[in-house]
């Protein structure tokens, strides 16, 4: 019975051994530049974590430099894939936003102030992994502000990515 037992658990600690191999190699970080915003004037860098190989979640930040909706926007995201490599192929994505940008003016008035709001939305896109591992995304989607009358109603959630997948 000790032999059996002893047996049994080799070859547990041996399977184990070889699947903790095949984790380790695989990448599970991503950062990424949201070119055409950066382009832009308004530049977007995020980090992905790959969950499994049907879901990631990531976080983005936003400056802008130049006119646009918000100046400052930190935005957490969730993703679930539906392609055949590991969390690439046409995706859905749940996002939320804190943005920080100039409202409405008062009564007419040349006074605009700062308002920071927090967004929920929803965003659809596709990403492509190359044999090394390069990425290219492209997503679209848009979120609604909740709590502050003077902010946007609507946030735009655009980019065409290029990153590296480690």
């Amino acid at each position: 019975m000790k032999k059996i037992f002893f047996a049994l658990l080799l070859v547990c600690i041996a399977t184990q051994s070889f699947s903790q191999d095949e984790q380790s190699k695989a990448s599970k970080h991503e950062i990424k530049l949201n070119a055409v915003l950066t382009l832009a004037g308004i530049p977007e860098v995020s980090y992905e974590y790959l969950i499994n190989e049907e879901s990631s979640m990531g976080v983005s930040v936003l400056f802008a430099l130049d006119d646009y909706a918000y100046d400052f926007a930190l935005t957490p995201y969730y993703r679930f894939y539906f392609g055949k490599k590991p969390a690439a192929g046409f995706f859905v994505e749940g996002f939320g936003m804190l943005n920080i940008g100039e409202g409405d003016s008062y009564d007419g008035s040349n006074f605009s102030p700062t308002e920071t709001d927090f967004a929920l939305g929803l965003a659809l896109g596709a990403k492509f992994l190359t044999k090394n591992e390069f990425i290219f995304e492209i997503y679209f989607g848009a979120g609604r502000n909740l709590f502050n009358d003077n902010s946007i109603d609507a946030v735009p959630r655009v980019g065409l990515s290029i990153g590296k997948r480690f």
